[in-house]
C-alpha cells in the first residue's frame, strides 16, 4: 500500500532521500557481513514479564527466526497490505514480527501494552485488521481476554481477526511453536517472484491521540522511517556496530525512529527494555556495555542528584544519552559532560514526522543544547506560523506554530481525510500543533513554548483531554468535568480531574479512578488529583479553558 502521491514519489527519489531498500533489506545486509556478530538481547527481566525464558541472538541467528516467521505469516494466510495489530512488550519476538513483515509488505499498527477495551475497540473499529499478534500475558494480566473483549465491544465480531500467539493460548496459531517446525523456505522465494514489496509501501500504522481523544492512525512507509532514522542515527552520531539499550516501548518514533532505525543502519547489537525498571536498566548498561540509550529527563535527574548512586553506578561504556519529552536542565546536560564524558542530545519528535535534535553536531554550549532546536535540517524543512493570521514568523521571541515538510514526514491520517486536510497548509507543510520562538538567544535555533493543542503529555505518553472529559462527564454524581494537566518533575505532566457535583453528590479521588478503570482506560490516563468547583470555565464557544484551570494548582 503506497500512500504518497506521485509528485512527492518523483520529489524524493529524484533527490535521492529515498530509494529502493525496505527494512528487512538493511537488517540482511548486516547479517550477511556480520553473521557471528550479536544482534538482538531480550529484557533481562522478560521471564517477569511474559513468563519466558531470555535470549540474545547473533545475526546468524535473528536472520534464521525471521526466516522462518516469514513462512508461518504465509501459512497463515498473511500477505501484502494486509494490516496486523500488535500489542506486545519490547522482547525480540517484536523484532522477528517487524522485520518478517517487512520481507512480506505487511503492515504492522503496534499499541501499548497499556491499551485496554476502550481504546483497542476504537483502533479495531478504524483498523479492521485481519490478524492480531499477542504475547499470552503481560506482568500476569492476559492479553487474549482483554483482546477478544475488544473484538466483542468493536464492530469487528462477525468478522474476527485471526490471533496469532507468541506462546500458548486460546488462539489461531502458536507462533513460538510453529517457527520451529519450518524447515523449508520455499513459499516465500515463491512468493517474493510473483509480488513485489517496494521501499513506498506502508511497513506501519502507529497511533496518536487527537485533543478530541479519537485515535489517529499515522501511517508510515519504508523510507519515511528511513529518512527520519537517518536524522537519528546521524544527531545522536552512532557509531557502527554500538550497543543500543532501547527502554521506550517500541510503538512510535522515539523508538522505531531513534532506536530501531539507529540499529539497522548501525548493525550493531540492539538491547531491548520496557517497562522501566531502574535496577535492570542499570545492570543492562553494565552488562551489555552500552554505547547509547534513551533516558527521561527526570530520570537523568534523579541519578545525577543521588550521591549514593551517582558514585556507585557504571557508565564507563556510554557515549550518549537522548533525552526529551520535557525542557532539560542545564545543570544536568553539563553534569553528564563532567562527570562521565557523556553527552546528552535532546530530542523533539512526532509520530508524523517532527524530528529535531540538538547535540554536539549543533552545539557545544550546555544551555543552547538544553532548550534550544535548530530552524535548519538537511533532512527537514521548518518555519513558524502565526495560528491566527497565517503569516510566517521571522523575528524573534514571537510564538508561531512549526510546521514542516520533508522526506520523513508522514502522508497523512489513515482513513481520515478530513483531518488530514486540516493538519496540512495548502502548500504541503504538515501543522504540528507545537508552538515555539525564534530564539532571542541564537536565531539559528527555535524554543520550545508549548502546545496549540490541548494534549497532556504524561511520561512520553499522549492523552488526549476531551477523551476523559466525555467518559467522566457520563456519571450520576457529575454535574460537569475537566480534566488539565499539572506540571511535575519527574513525568512531566500529570492529570487532575476537576469536578462540579450535583447537589448533594460527591465522589473521592479513588472512587472516580474506579469508574474509570470500569470503563477500561488505559492506566496512565487516570487522574492523580481530584479538585472539586463551582463550574467549569469556558470560551463563548463552550470549549474548556483547560489553562485556567491549571492555574489553579
Amino acid at each position: 500500500m503506497i500512500t504518497s502521491d506521485k509528485n512527492r514519489l518523483k520529489q524524493y527519489h529524484s533527490s535521492g532521500e529515498w530509494g529502493l531498500k525496505r527494512l528487512d533489506e538493511l537488517f540482511y545486509k548486516s547479517a550477511s557481513r556480520f553473521p557471528d556478530r550479536f544482534a538482538l538481547v531480550d529484557p533481562a527481566d522478560k521471564e517477569s514479564l511474559t513468563g519466558q525464558a531470555a535470549q540474545q541472538l547473533t545475526y546468524q541467528d535473528l536472520a534464521l527466526k525471521i526466516d522462518q516467521l516469514t513462512e508461518v505469516f504465509l501459512n497463515s494466510g498473511l500477505v501484502k497490505d494486509d494490516i496486523v495489530l500488535v500489542q506486545m512488550p519490547n522482547i525480540v519476538e517484536l523484532i522477528y514480527t517487524y522485520l518478517a513483515a517487512s520481507r512480506l509488505g505487511i503492515i504492522i499498527s503496534p499499541v501499548p501494552v497499556q491499551y485496554q477495551e476502550n481504546e483497542l475497540s476504537g483502533i479495531l473499529n478504524i483498523l479492521e485488521p485481519k490478524a492480531i499478534i499477542l504475547t499470552p500475558s503481560f506482568k500476569e494480566t492476559s492479553l487474549v481476554d482483554r483482546i477478544r473483549n475488544s473484538i466483542k465491544l468493536s464492530s469487528m465480531q462477525s468478522t474476527a481477526p485471526k490471533i496469532l500467539l507468541w506462546g500458548e493460548g486460546d488462539a489461531d496459531c502458536n507462533l513460538s511453536s510453529a517457527i520451529d517446525d519450518i524447515s523449508s523456505f520455499t513459499q516465500y522465494a515463491e512468493y517474493s517472484q510473483r509480488q513485489e514489496v517496494s521501499a513506498d509501501d506502508l511497513i506501519t500504522i502507529c497511533w496518536t491521540s487527537g485533543t478530541e481523544g479519537t485515535p489517529k492512525g499515522v501511517p508510515r512507509s519504508h523510507n519515511q522511517w528511513l529518512a527520519i532514522g537517518k536524522a537519528t542515527y546521524l544527531g545522536n552520531q552512532i557509531q557502527d556496530n554500538e550497543t543500543l539499550l532501547n527502554p521506550f516501548p517500541l510503538i512510535n518514533m522515539a523508538s522505531i525512529g531513534g532506536m530501531f532505525l539507529s540499529w539497522l543502519y548501525s548493525g550493531g547489537k540492539l538491547v531491548l527494555h520496557h517497562p522501566l525498571d531502574l535496577a535492570v536498566f542499570l545492570q543492562q548498561i553494565v552488562v551489555e556495555k552500552v554505547n547509547y540509550t534513551l533516558a527521561p529527563p527526570a530520570l537523568l535527574n534523579a541519578l545525577l542528584k543521588d550521591e549514593k548512586l551517582k558514585n556507585a553506578i557504571d557508565f564507563s561504556s556510554i557515549r550518549a544519552i537522548g533525552s526529551g519529552s520535557a525542557p532539560l536542565d542545564v545543570w544536568m546536560v553539563e553534569g553528564y559532560k563532567k562527570l562521565f564524558g557523556i553527552e546528552i542530545v535532546n530530542h523533539f519528535g512526532s509520530n508524523e514526522g517532527v524530528s529535531l535534535l540538538c547535540g554536539p553536531n549543533e552545539t557545544q554550549s550546555p544551555e543552547k543544547r538544553a532548550r534550544l532546536f535548530p530552524c535548519r535540517s538537511d533532512l527537514l524543512e521548518t518555519r513558524l506560523v502565526n495560528v491566527e493570521t497565517g503569516q510566517q514568523i521571522t523575528q524573534k521571541n514571537t510564538s508561531g506554530e512549526l510546521q514542516i515538510k520533508g522526506a520523513g514526514v508522514f502522508d497523512g491520517y489513515y482513513k481520515s481525510p478530513l483531518k488530514t486536510a486540516e493538519s496540512f497548509t495548502t502548500d504541503g507543510y504538515f501543522k504540528t500543533g507545537d508552538l515555539f520562538q525564534i530564539s532571542s538567544q541564537d536565531p539559528q535555533f527555535y524554543t520550545f513554548i508549548g502546545r496549540c493543542k490541548d494534549l497532556i503529555i504524561r511520561g512520553g505518553m499522549n492523552i488526549a483531554p476531551a477523551e476523559l472529559d466525555n467518559l467522566l462527564n457520563a456519571h450520576e454524581c457529575i454535574l460537569d468535568v475537566a480534566v488539565a494537566s499539572y506540571p511535575c518533575d519527574i513525568m512531566g505532566e500529570r492529570i487532575a480531574a476537576f469536578v462540579a457535583f450535583k447537589p448533594g453528590k460527591s465522589l473521592t479521588l479513588g472512587e472516580l479512578t474506579d469508574y474509570l478503570k470500569q470503563q477500561h482506560v488505559a492506566s496512565f490516563k487516570l487522574p492523580e488529583k481530584l479538585v472539586i468547583v463551582s463550574g467549569i470555565p469556558r470560551n463563548p464557544l463552550g470549549k474548556v479553558l483547560r489553562y485556567q484551570l491549571s492555574e489553579h494548582l
